[in-house]
């Protein structure tokens, strides 16, 4: 963050003195006729304009970001993922477990309190990855949060673990 802004300020310090510089030549070569000055000035004001151009873009765009946020987002951006627990159904069906226990567990970490995520991921860990503790901790875990869970996925977690 430090840094972030350490650099902004050392470009806007370069930019506003090869601005200043642009000026002073170009003011200066148009008065006396020199016009290598004026173009050396002009360089300047496209070198100090390109030590600018950042910070300018940002605040030119600003408002129209607003905008589009206000539009797609009107109550703000979301706390959380919306819910899908259509995208682990799918990859259960295709059998790429892997990937659907770690979908299940992200829908466990912005939705603690969804059953049907605990109830696939503890079948997961049991039946497929034959790891009966960290299923018995799941139940335990949905046991905390006072869920009511099927009491076949509960019964086979503690008749084998």
């Amino acid at each position: 963050m430090l840094r972030d802004h350490q650099g902004t300020l050392i470009r806007w310090l370069f930019g506003i003195g090869f601005l200043g510089l642009a000026y002073h030549f170009a003011t200066e070569g148009y008065e006396s006729g020199n016009l290598s000055r004026v173009v050396g000035g002009a360089g300047l004001f496209l070198l100090g304009f390109a030590f600018l151009w950042k910070t300018i873009f940002h605040l030119a765009t600003r408002p129209l970001l607003r905008m589009v946020d206000a539009l797609f987002f009107p109550g703000g951006k979301l706390d959380k993922p919306v819910l899908n627990l259509k995208l682990p159904a799918y990859l259960l069906n295709q059998g790429r477990y892997d990937e659907a226990l770690a979908e299940y567990r992200k829908i466990l970490k912005h939705h603690p309190d969804e059953v049907e995520a605990y109830e696939k991921a503890i079948w997961l860990l049991h039946e497929i990855f034959e790891n009966p503790a960290a299923a018995a901790k799941l139940v335990r875990r949905a046991k905390k949060r006072h869920l009511t869970l099927d009491e076949r996925v509960v019964r086979s977690v503690g008749g084998r673990g």
